[in-house]
């Protein structure tokens, strides 16, 4: 069975590509659409619709284009990044408009009679440029230039701009003031609100044939929280949230189809990525100083611990002199009965104990005592007094080579020899 059959579904309820037939109607995007007709019928010259990129603004173009392709004679530019002479071309084309010369004043001229006689017959000439903010300024300029082509009573040429939020940056600049000002109706398109995010999916579902997909709230609470509401992003989500349905076999979406959908997506240029960019950034860009910092702390922290702990051989005790327990004891160690139930005896000379796995050399003869160093699997060592636990198990009383003094387990050790000399 396959996925749109599993679901019960006549088409894709999520692609990507801008399909009229699933336009979501919400407040604004009416809006916007009312704006436009009001342009064009009132014959204003100049309408600007901005957004972020994915908050349909293609779609939307399509719904009006669909809507006036009967009245109105329309070029759509898709790929604005023309000089004056091939956007005027393109536009031509676009048209029917055939000239036969490539001299601008005649490609004007046979223009202008081209529009003049669509509005004696009452049909409206548009020229619809998407992704407008890639336009050079001279460009941009030559459409203000076109846009002087009027009769006495209005505009013969509708112009449309569509394009990122940049666009308006763009036409606030010195040498686009001008055009700026022609620019009647401005509209911005944002992205959906949460409750239209929820409605936005279960419009497309229904749009799909319905079927038997249930998204549940968190699923859809957390479509919105990853998306910003941005539709391309929702249609992205939701429908790899579909696809990691389909793979368990069940029909109700949730929260975790989504969090799979979000592992296995990029959202594009979004402000959530760009934070996360900069974060990245920043921490890419600081892990010197964290370096330098967690050095010169195991710097300080070792210097404490050697000076509170280390026994340099040259400070050790004169010959024969036994060193009492409690010289290696923190004090909640000295008073504890457990500890202090037997006392240290010396063990005989040069007895040389081997370390059989990586120990710890503690402080006194407990697990529970600090940690002087740790000391690795295979080393000998020469211990100096044994100490039994009521446990029963033995503590040998040990020096490192480099000047640490603590004791060693009999868990860890191996006792080689037992001589004197």
């Amino acid at each position: 069975m396959d996925y749109l059959s599993f679901f019960n579904l006549n088409e894709d309820p999520f692609r990507l590509t801008p399909d009229p037939h699933f336009f979501y109607p919400s407040q604004e995007h009416n809006d916007v659409l009312f704006s436009l007709d009001y342009v064009i019928e009132q014959k204003e010259g100049f309408s600007l619709i901005v957004g972020e990129p994915g908050t349909g603004k293609t779609t939307i173009l399509r719904v009006f284009i669909d809507k006036w392709k009967d009245r109105a004679e329309i070029a759509l530019i898709m790929t604005p990044r023309l000089s004056p002479e091939e956007f005027l071309q393109a536009v031509l084309e676009d048209l029917n408009i055939h000239t036969g010369t490539n001299n601008k004043n005649e490609m004007i001229k046979a223009f202008r009679d081209v529009l003049v006689e669509h509005s004696l017959s009452n049909k409206t000439v548009i020229i619809v440029v998407d992704e407008a903010q890639n336009l050079p300024h001279e460009t941009l300029e030559e459409l203000r230039l076109l846009s002087n082509l009027e009769t006495e009573k209005e505009k013969l040429l509708q112009i449309m701009l569509v394009g990122q939020q940049e666009l308006k940056k763009k036409l606030l600049s010195e040498n686009l003031k001008q055009l700026n000002q022609r620019i009647t109706v401005k509209a911005t398109l944002n992205a959906l609100n949460a409750v239209e995010t929820q409605d936005y999916i279960n419009f497309r579902l229904r749009k799909a044939g319905k079927g038997s997909v249930i998204f549940e709230d968190d699923a859809i609470k957390l479509i919105y929280k990853l998306s910003k509401g941005i539709p391309r992003l929702i249609n992205l989500l939701s429908s790899r949230s579909l696809m990691a349905a389909y793979i368990e076999g069940t029909n109700f979406i949730k929260k975790h189809h989504v969090e799979y959908a979000k592992q296995h997506l990029s959202y594009g240029d979004t402000e959530e990525k760009k934070r996360v960019s900069f974060l990245r950034y920043a921490l890419i860009s600081s892990i010197p100083v964290i370096l330098i910092i967690i050095a010169f702390g195991i710097f300080h922290v070792n210097n404490l611990l050697t000076w509170k702990y280390r026994i340099p051989v040259k400070e050790a005790l004169p010959a024969k002199q036994e060193a009492p327990v409690k010289e290696l004891l923190p004090a909640k160690e000295i008073a504890s009965p457990e500890i202090m139930q037997k006392t240290p005896v010396k063990v005989p000379e040069k007895m040389i104990i081997t370390v059989v796995a990586d120990a710890n050399l503690r402080e006194s003869p407990s697990v529970s005592a600090g940690r002087v160093s740790g000391i690795p699997k295979g080393t000998l060592l020469e211990a100096t007094e044994e100490y039994t636990h009521e446990s029963g198990e033995k503590w040998y009383r040990v020096k490192t080579q480099d000047g640490y003094n603590g004791w060693v387990s009999d868990r860890a050790i191996a006792k080689n020899t037992a001589t004197a000399e």
